[in-house]
Parts: structure tokens; sequence; C-alpha cells
């Protein structure tokens, strides 16, 4: 029968009772004939109509009990939150029981039930928070906490009838209580907490059927409670692997930059922060033992609020430690201590573990092969702390890496002590480069040697020459004179023999010859006292290592001593010199390095020259193109308060993959015997380390190359911004 039939009936009987034989009534003469008096049947159908709706009140009741009851059970399958559900339940409770206030009570762990708080409840608005207070019943533990684990419940209807304790009647009344109806709540056999229906208002006696669904809201927020600390075990294993996890990324980050830094200290420093941070810890310090088994804190990482201990504290002298030989740690033993104060530790232990201002502490030690090096410890200084394994764990394989780590650091050290061999190896083949680059310098010199030998041999050869025909016409003059005087002595002899004499000597080519000779040796001795004074501008031997000089001069100097190679085969192979100077200031630099860079550069012009030639001339041929060939020497300030200096020549070039290389060490691209590569590597040292210039290169294959220079105008300058 459905809610609206019992309804429909309930009121169908009611008035048909209250009608007291109505004839008019269609259903009259059915019920007349079945009570004989009419009175009588009437007070009887009356009375079995009130019963009846005192009944559909029960299946009303008892129906939105039902439906209530599965919304719990869903809420129950689906909630993961406690603290919603018993919210929601107190209010559909305190609602479907029309009671003043319905709350979730629950004790304190390790209380022994005599206290607890209310976590959850509902409550009409003319009555107190309960939830806001601490309850307190020191009665409860010791004299019902046992019969409601069994599953007591208690039911009263008005507490001042009750024969309550008054200490029970007082945390009643503490809350406005007048009716009260109190059901366990178990966690597996263990009394959880309570769930309570109070009425405030007035008392009221609890109808069975209200207790039994009570009761079974209390057996369902049992298995809610099973199911959270299920869930929360779940939960629990999952951050452990999560915490696993991120220890062993932490740990593989931690090693890996142990192993990538060599020093000892760095790596200390390393690890102590790295591990503070993960273990969540006030202090991490690694404490090294000395030969007599005290010991010194090396390395920490501690939080701002704490006091240092590394560089701070004296040496401890640990008596135990110091006896043992490091105690148990010797035999790779980890120690953990939750608190101190708890773990039975001597006056004296404890006084230094405040001088440090632990509270909980862990401590693993640390191996170097097979010695014990040290520890590696953690404090907790602000309070206790309970080490979890996964923590131990860590900090186990932290020490184990550290010891790994002084090995790697002990194989450094050894590497150092043979650095000195290697280093007399470096200096020995420092020495041969500084050689190879003293034999470039010579072979350098060499050539400047051929160009002024074959630049001074013309006009030596040409006074030398011509000092016997000198010295034959100062014979001759010298005679004529002695002649002429005895002539003048004699005058009584024939002039004509006097004028026969001239004639013989040739007279008159002398006197005309004589001057052009001296004019000849004249210009010759000039060219020779050009080239030297070329000579000594380009080796600037007789001048200061450092000056402002005209860079226009070191070039042409260069080019006068090379002259040799620019005029080969007697003006066969006429190399064009084509200058491009532009208007620049005097230059601070070393001149005669720089000019070595230029005898360098045009060196190899020639050289890249030369090849072009024999690779366009047929064998036993001459080429007579004396116009094809040219070197460019271009100099122009920048904006960058900068001199640039171009030496381009049409020579054979260079290709893209070897243009990288010119300036390494040893590197040539000349025949076996000509070159020994080091005379661009030299170059480019000169203009970039001694005056902070660069020294590049632009070359294309058969067009030949470009060398550019790049000079700061004021050296000092340039110097004193490097420093």
């Amino acid at each position: 029968m459905s809610p609206q039939q019992v309804v429909a009936i309930r009121y169908f009987l009611i008035n048909r009772g209250n009608s007291r034989g109505n004839n008019n009534s269609k259903d009259g003469p059915y019920i007349m004939s079945t009570f004989p008096d009419a009175d009588q049947s009437s007070n009887t159908l009356q009375q079995a109509a009130y019963q009846l709706a005192s009944c559909t009140d029960q299946i009303f009741l008892q129906i939105k009990q039902e439906e209530a009851l599965t919304r719990i059970i869903d809420r129950i399958r689906t909630s993961m939150r406690l603290d919603a559900l018993f919210k929601t339940t107190a209010t559909e409770i305190r609602e479907l029981l029309n009671a003043d206030r319905v709350g979730v009570f629950r004790f304190t762990p390790g209380s022994g039930w005599d206290e607890g708080e209310f976590v959850a409840e509902d409550v009409i608005d003319s009555f107190p928070l309960a939830m806001a207070e601490k309850v307190y019943d020191h009665c409860f533990g010791s004299q019902f906490a046992t019969y409601y684990t069994q599953g007591r419940v208690q039911a009263v209807a008005d507490i001042r009838d009750a024969g309550l304790s008054d200490c029970h009647i007082r945390v009643l009344e503490q809350f406005k209580i007048r009716a009260n109806l109190i059901v366990p709540v178990l966690k597996g056999n263990e009394l959880w907490g309570l769930l309570c229906i109070h009425q405030c208002a007035h008392p009221r006696r609890w109808q069975l059927g209200e207790i039994e669904f009570v009761k079974k809201i209390a057996g369902h927020f049992a298995i809610a409670l099973q199911q959270a600390e299920y869930v929360e075990q779940l939960q629990d294993k999952v951050a452990q692997l999560d915490r696993a996890k991120a220890q062993e990324t932490a740990l593989f980050k931690i090693t890996n930059r142990i192993r990538r830094a060599l020093g000892w200290e760095t790596i200390c420093e390393t690890a102590s922060e790295e591990v503070r941070h993960l273990l969540g810890a006030d202090r991490v310090a690694i404490y090294r033992f000395n030969s007599d088994w005290s010991g010194d804190f090396v390395s920490e990482s501690v939080a701002d609020e704490w006091k240092p201990l590394v560089g701070v504290s004296a040496t401890i002298a640990d008596t135990h430690l110091m006896e043992t030989q490091g105690g148990r740690y010797a035999n790779n033993e980890t120690f953990a201590v939750t608190d101190i104060y708890a773990d039975g530790h001597t006056d004296c232990h404890l006084a230094l573990l405040e001088e440090f201002q632990a509270r909980a502490y862990l401590i693993t030690p640390i191996f170097r092969g097979d010695c014990l090096w040290g520890l590696l410890a953690a404090f907790q200084n602000a309070a206790p702390r309970h080490w979890r394994e996964d923590e131990i764990n860590l900090l186990v394989q932290i020490g184990e890496q550290l010891g790994i780590a002084l090995q790697q650091a002990e194989s450094v050290r050894k590497i150092q002590a043979q650095s000195i061999e290697l280093a007399q190896t470096l200096k020995d083949l420092k020495q041969s480069q500084m050689q190879q680059i003293q034999n470039e310098k010579m072979a350098s010199l060499g050539q400047l040697v051929a160009g002024v030998a074959h630049e001074i041999n013309n006009p030596v050869n040409f006074i030398h020459g011509n000092i016997r025909h000198i010295d034959q016409y100062v014979k001759a003059l010298l005679a004529l004179i002695d002649f002429h005087q005895k002539q003048a002595a004699e005058s009584t002899k024939d002039s004509n023999t006097y004028k026969e004499k001239i004639e013989e000597l040739d007279f008159d080519f002398i006197l005309e010859d004589l001057p052009k000779m001296l004019t000849s040796m004249k210009m010759g001795a000039e060219r020779i006292r050009d080239i030297v004074l070329s000579l000594r501008n380009f080796s600037r031997l007789d001048e200061a290592d450092f000056k402002a000089v005209d860079i226009h001069e070191g070039i042409d100097s260069t080019l006068l001593i090379l002259g040799s190679r620019i005029k080969d085969c007697g003006g066969q192979r006429v190399v064009e010199i084509i200058k491009e100077y532009n208007d620049i200031p005097p230059v601070e630099c070393y001149p005669a390095q720089l000019n070595q860079v230029f005898m360098n550069l045009v060196s190899n012009a020639l050289d890249a020259i030369e090849e072009a030639i024999k690779a366009e001339t047929p064998t036993n041929e001459t080429s007579t193109d004396c116009q094809k060939h040219k070197i460019w020497i271009s100099t122009q300030v920048t904006g960058q308060e900068q001199v640039e200096i171009r030496i381009r020549d049409s020579g054979i070039g260079l290709k893209e993959t070897i243009a990288p290389q010119v300036f390494d060490h040893f590197f040539t691209t000349k025949p076996v015997g000509k070159g020994t590569g080091l005379g661009l590597s030299i170059s480019r040292n000169i203009i970039t380390e001694k005056h902070f210039g660069t020294l590049g290169v632009k070359a294309v294959p058969g067009q030949g190359a470009e060398f550019i220079v790049c000079l700061p105008i004021k050296l000092k300058s340039s110097l004193a911004a490097k420093h």
C-alpha cells in the first residue's frame, strides 16, 4: 500500500466515525448492520481510526528514516571527507527527528575517553554551539566507556529525573541539554566517539524507532571511519612513494653535484645544503675526526634562527668517542634520536647537545675506504622529531656518497702532487715552442738581412768598382801636378812636353768624370744611409719598447726591406704595391713587435703571389705580365677610437675550411721546409695580447686573401679598461 493510499483511508475513516450514523451517508446501512449499537460502533470506529492514524505516522517516519539512511549510505560510499559527511548527516537527522541539536563527538586519542570535542553539529539558533568548547568529563572514562564500547545506548527523557551524576549533569547543562540520545560510534573494536541527539527546550521521550534509526546511522559511521582509515593508509602509502621518488631524484641530483665538484669544500657545502632542505631539518653538519678521535665541524647548512657551529665551536672532545675510537659509528651504525631528554643521555652528553641547540638528531658515519673519517648529522632544534625510515636511508646514502667523494678528492690531491712533473713537461714544451718562435723570428731576421744585403750590395759594388779608377785618377793628377811644378821650375824646357803629358793623362776627361764619380759615390752613400735608417726604423732597437708612432713609417720600412722580393728576377715579375693611406694619428704600440706583424703579413702575401705565379706559368716559360699581381695596403680610423690596417693580395687565396686554422700553432699551408706555422700565430698573439686588438682574415680560393688588423689608438686607455 502506498503512502497516498494510507492517507486516503485514514482521512475517510476519521470522517466516517465523526458522522455517527448519518443515514444520508452512502455507506450508512453497512456500518449500522455491522455495529448493532450506533454510538458504540461510532466510538470503536473512531478509536480504530486514531490508532490507524498513529500507525500511518509511524509508517511515514519509518519511510523518511529509510530514505535518509539510504542517502547517508550513498554519501559514505561516495564521500572521502568525514567532516562534510558528519555535518550533512547531523543536519538531516536533526530535521528528521525534530531535535534541537545533533552532534558528532570525538574522543581525544590517548585521553582515556575523559575529554574530546564535537567535530560536527547542527543546532537551532536559540541554543549555544557545542563545537566551540572542549568537553572534559572525568567520570566517563572510568564509569561508562567500557559499556559504550560494548554497544550501550543512552536515552534520557529528562536529565533531572534520570539519576545522573552531578559531574555528568554539569557537562550536559553546559550545552542547555534537557533530554538526550547517545549512541556509540565504534572504529573496529575501539570507541571512537558518540552520536548525540539533544532536546534542549523540554524533556522528550525517545521512541524505539528513533533509537534504532540513530543506531543504524552510528553503525554506518563506523563503516565510514574504517573506509576513511583505509583511504588514509592508501594516501600514506602514496605519500611514501612520492617521498621515496622525490628522495631518489634528490639523491641523484646530490650525487651528480658531488661527483661534478672536485673541491672537497664545495662537495661538503653542496651536500649539507641539499640534505637540509630535503629533510626540512634545522641543521645539517659534517663532522671530521682528528687523529686523537676528537673532532670539528667542517661544514654545515643551518637555518637563520640558529647559531652556526663551523668556525665558532672549539674542537669537540667527546670522551666516549675518543675512548672507543668512534663508538657505534666505527661499526657503520646509524643513530636516530627522537628527543634527547627521553633517550637516557648522560648529563655531559646532554650539555654538549644543548650547546648544539639540538632536540632531536640523526647521525650516520662517513668512511674513507675502510677508515671512519667523520659523521654526517641532521639536527632538529625547535622540537622533538620522529625520523622516518626513508629519511634515515637517505642520510645513509648521502654519507656513502660523501665517502666516495672523499676518495675522489684524495685522487685529485694525488694528481695535484704529480703536477710538478707535468708542470716541468709543460715548461719544456713551452720552451720548445719558444724555440720554434725564436726560429721563426730568426727566419724573419734572415729575410730582413738578405733584403738589406741585397739593397746595400749595389751601392757598395758601385763604390768598390770606382775606387780603382779614382785611385788612378788621383795618381795621375798628382803626377801631373808634380810635373807641372817641375816645369814651372825649369822654364827653359819646351812647353810642348807639358801639353803632351796632359793629353796622355786625358786630363779633360778626368776633370769631367771625377765630379760625376764623386756624385755617384755620394748617392750610393746616401742610399746606404737610407737603407740603414729603414732597418733601424723597422727594428726600433734604439727606441723605447712602448711609444706612439706613425704606422705608415713601419709599413714603408717593411716594404723597403722586402724590396728584393717585390722586384724579383730583374723586374720580370713586378708586384705592384698599392697604398691607400688615410690620415691617422700616432698610435700607441710596441713598434718593433708591430713591424714584425707587418713583415709576416706582407711576406705571406708575397708567398701567396709566388704560388699563384707558379700555378699560372707553364714549365720553362716566363711570365711577362707585370701588372697582374698586386698587394693593397690601406689604413683608416674607425669610429671606435681604433686604427684599421688592411693588407690584401692577389695570390692563390685560402679554402673556407682552412681559413679558421691559419692562426693555430704550427699550422701552415707552405711546403715542408718553407714555414714553421708560427708566423701568423705570433702575429695574432702580438695584436691580441700585447695591443688588445684583433687580427682576422677574409679569403676566397683563387682570389687572394685579406688580413685585417684593428688596433686601439690609445693603448694605455685600453690597458686600464682591461685591468
